[in-house]
């Protein structure tokens, strides 16, 4: 079956700077890269239509899809010239919601968007398509961080080397591994198996936390790097570069530490493999180093 990635745009550069990972990935998995803008009313405009009808309304949506289109086919064009495979669609609709439902329905493997990653007001309003796509989409979802004022050189694939895989040890969270593999083989990049240890053992509910005795970290440890080990072995029997590393600490500010201090490229991670006190849900882990963190992140949605 043919890989397909969707990439949704809305015709801003900070969208746009999405683009070179897509790109790497369409030529690394040999992949249809399908450009997808969704085209709407907003609700304020709607208003002004309630005494002029609705035909003037239809004439300004056929005017912003014919745009949507114009706009979608030159990149699509720039990015046909460097050989890609690469086709565009416009569809009506509010956006977060077409683009989950075009990518069931189309059979997407993989979306690739940009998030602006603003908190408070300015994320509920810049941020919430990408957040909306997140919270419903069943296929991985690779989140570019943009940055404001950069803009995407189509002539610069995105570079990537090592990819950080955070697991817990459960078979939920290393629903992780076969999307990931993907990227990796596509960028020609390590991956980094990477557990951290929460040096509380009980009192949660209290805030209360305690130091395990030496030789409960040292069996830890031991039991740890084998189950890392393990996963290692599997990956590298797919031809993967795989290297494993632990910490012991907080989960989230543990990711983005060693992210920062690693040079990653790429954190790829489950959004709610959960096990436990339930720590990998949405809304924590993921969603704190998807805020937290500088780098592009992979999440998949864990069945």
């Amino acid at each position: 079956m043919a890989t397909r990635i969707l990439v949704p745009l809305d015709g801003s550069p900070l969208a746009e700077q999405a683009l070179p990972c897509a790109m790497t990935l369409g030529r690394g998995l040999a992949a249809e890269l399908v450009l997808f803008r969704a085209v709407s009313i907003p609700l304020d405009v709607w208003e002004s239509f309630a005494d002029a009808g609705l035909l003037e309304a239809d004439d300004l949506i056929e005017r912003l899809t014919a745009e949507a289109d114009d706009y979608l086919q030159g990149i699509a064009g720039q990015l046909q010239e460097i050989g890609l495979n690469v086709r565009h669609v416009v569809q009506r609709g509010s956006a977060a919601e077409a683009i989950v439902d075009y990518a069931e329905q189309m059979d997407m493997q993989q979306i690739v968007m940009a998030t602006h990653g603003y908190t408070g007001i300015k994320h509920w309003a810049h941020g919430s398509v990408a957040e909306r796509v997140l919270q419903a989409a069943s296929v991985p979802v690779l989140m570019v961080r943009a940055k404001e004022g950069a803009l995407s050189d189509l002539r610069q694939p995105m570079s990537c080397r090592r990819i950080l895989v955070p697991l817990d040890g459960s078979d939920v969270a290393e629903q992780v591994l076969p999307p990931a593999t993907l990227v990796a083989q596509a960028f020609g990049a390590e991956m980094i198996l990477f557990q951290v240890s929460i040096v509380h053992v009980s009192g949660w509910s209290t805030g209360e936390w305690f130091m395990p005795l030496e030789g409960d970290f040292e069996t830890a440890d031991r039991d740890t790097q084998a189950y890392l080990d393990r996963a290692a072995s599997r990956l590298k029997q797919q031809g993967v570069s795989v290297s494993t590393a632990t910490r012991v600490g907080a989960v989230a500010e543990s990711i983005i530490e060693y992210a920062e201090a690693n040079h990653i490229d790429l954190i790829a991670m489950c959004t709610h493999g959960r096990t436990g006190l339930g720590r990998w849900a949405l809304g924590s882990v993921a969603d704190r180093v998807l805020r937290a963190g500088s780098v592009p992140i992979l999440l998949v949605r864990a069945r």
